[in-house]
């Protein structure tokens, strides 16, 4: 079978499938992709990068050889939808009906959701650089998405306007005459072109294709259509590379060789060989290092010079010496687990290319660290920040009088600022640094003479005033606060259940045999000779008010206590 390659705007794709021109033949899959997976293309296609070629099958139509099937929600956005497919795709099927689904909305639910949702761009994401938080999307029964609709269910203009938002809806219409009739005043010279500039990847986005002739034999497209879609693994920037850096280094087999070799890199990566996050991270260091960009689209360019035999066996071997046994050493940073406890994977990115230099200063890459780590750095906008970083980082080893903007940030306002009662998720970095204290605390289970730290499987996030006991005594919020929480052994979380402060304090008491040796087990988790008090006092019998005023105290003080101890490594 011949192919030859065309060259597509895949927008016209899109508008040819509401037509009925662009169609599926019947042995194609359902469509599967997540709302995630959909916001992930936009980002790509925002950032004009590469997202795979189609493979598509031109056809007579008025006599194609498959049963053609519209893409899904065609026929319900389009009441004069008329089926004569010009072209079948037959790979390509879900990046086309996600595309499809953005810019028609069909009221049809996506998978594991069961609602139909609706797709924004967040402008200021744009004017800011921040693909990351560029795409949105939201439920379409939701009061969010209602909030930006006229009562005949338009979109009203002027709310879109002020929340800075764009309906992917809109591309397929004459998005020109709308930016200018309503955004553009908004917005100065400069801003404009970026935006637009960026919206502008989208609207023109050209798709290569691998084009099957008209006349090719049915029989022959099906076993080419089977032997092409019988895994569904997306293609990572780490396998781009791989491919096109074949001439100059196998890089698969190196990670592999390197991971076999090496018992931190199995360590870091939880065992897992396959799961290439680590070297794709490690190659972004070695970009970092040489001052390129390490955004997906400036990863594709890196080149022989950089990446080598001999460069790869340098960040091997750097990340070994110098950086896993810091960060896997649950002395220095607490992390214990790198799956559980690691406040945010990137920051191993920024963290190797401060080692890769010849004058590196541990100090200063641990005020970053821990700045970083309570200041929730690397929430939003990650590639950008680890660049400014690591550029304010390394010109800090050589000026101490250079202190980069996060240290400063984080000592003069962040600290004292921040507002630990609100913090309680158990993803979120701020949460997870103060677990990363307690194990650097070498802090010890409240039952069990052993520290955590050697049983770092067998640990549960446990409420120091149990959920239980605060809800029976009316206690509605703060209840699930990082300042209510610590890590003891499972078995004595499940001992404890939801016992009156007092009442276990009492079962310490006996198994310490002195109030002595609990109050120093305590100090440990940031619970001082007030808190302890506070804790011996509250019971079964106390009243509502009582244990409120008592747990809000408590609270309080061990703010002050955790504060302090950020305080002294910063």
């Amino acid at each position: 079978m011949e192919l030859s390659q065309g060259n597509k705007e895949l927008l016209e794709l899109a508008k040819g499938a509401f037509k009925g021109e662009v169609m599926l033949p019947d042995f194609q899959r359902n469509f599967v992709w997540s709302r995630q997976d959909i916001e992930e293309l936009f980002k790509s296609l925002l950032e004009d990068m590469f997202i795979g070629n189609f493979l598509i099958h031109n056809v007579d139509p008025l006599n194609p050889p498959f049963k053609p099937i519209e893409i899904e929600g065609a026929t319900s956005v389009n009441s004069h939808f008329c089926p004569k497919p010009s072209i079948l795709v037959l790979d390509g099927q879900q990046r086309l009906t996600s595309l499809f689904y953005a810019l028609y909305s069909p009221n049809i639910p996506l998978r594991n959701v069961s609602n139909p949702y609706a797709f924004f761009i967040n402008i200021q994401a744009l004017i800011q650089d921040d693909i990351d938080n560029s795409v949105q999307s939201t439920s379409k029964v939701w009061r969010e998405y209602k909030s930006l609709l006229n009562e005949d269910e338009s979109f009203n203009m002027k709310v879109l306007v002020e929340k800075e938002l764009i309906p992917i809806t809109f591309l397929a219409e004459d998005f020109t005459e709308i930016w200018f009739e309503h955004y553009k005043p908004k917005y100065s010279s400069e801003n404009d072109k970026k935006i637009r500039s960026y919206i502008k990847n989208i609207i023109s986005y050209k798709t290569l294709t691998l084009d099957v002739p008209i006349n090719e034999k049915p029989e022959n497209i099906a076993v080419l259509f089977e032997r092409i879609n019988r895994t569904g693994i997306k293609l990572s920037i780490f396998d781009l590379l791989v491919a096109r850096l074949y001439k100059y280094i196998n890089l698969r087999e190196k990670w592999e060789e390197s991971f076999d070799a090496y018992h931190s890199l199995q360590e870091y990566s939880r065992n897992n060989k396959r799961d290439t996050t680590t070297p794709y991270y490690f190659i972004q260091s070695l970009a970092l290092h040489h001052g390129m960009s390490i955004k997906a689209r400036h990863m594709l360019k890196i080149d022989d010079n950089i990446l080598n035999p001999t460069s790869w066996n340098t960040l091997i071997e750097t990340a070994d010496k110098n950086v896993l046994v810091r960060l896997l050493d649950v002395n220095e940073y607490g992390i214990g687990r790198i799956d559980k406890w690691f406040p945010y994977s990137p920051m191993i990115v920024p963290f190797l290319a401060f080692f890769l230099t010849d004058s590196f200063n541990v100090d200063k890459i641990n005020r970053w660290y821990w700045s970083s780590v309570f200041t929730e750095r690397y929430a939003s906008s990650v590639e950008s920040k680890i660049t400014k970083d690591y550029k304010e980082v390394i010109i800090w080893f050589k000026d101490d009088l250079k202190i980069p903007d996060i240290v400063i940030e984080m000592r003069e306002k962040q600290l004292g600022n921040l507002n630990f009662k609100e913090k309680d998720n158990s993803g979120n970095s701020v949460y997870k640094g103060v677990f990363n204290l307690l194990f650097i605390n070498d802090a010890k289970d409240f039952y069990e003479d052993d520290k955590i730290k050697y049983k770092k499987t067998e640990l549960d996030d446990h409420h120091i005033f149990p959920k239980k006991y605060l809800e029976e005594k009316g206690v509605t919020e703060h209840i699930n606060s990082i300042l209510n929480r610590t890590l003891i052994h499972g078995t004595t979380n499940k001992n404890i259940s939801k016992k009156a402060p007092a009442d276990y304090i009492k079962i310490m008491l006996n198994k310490l045999k002195s109030e002595e040796a609990v109050k120093n087990l305590l100090i440990k988790h940031f619970i001082n000779d007030e808190m302890f008090e506070i804790m011996k006092g509250v019971d079964d019998k106390s009243s509502n008010e009582f244990v409120a005023e008592n747990y809000n105290r408590f609270l309080e003080l061990r703010e002050k206590n955790i504060k302090d101890s950020i305080s002294k490594i910063i």
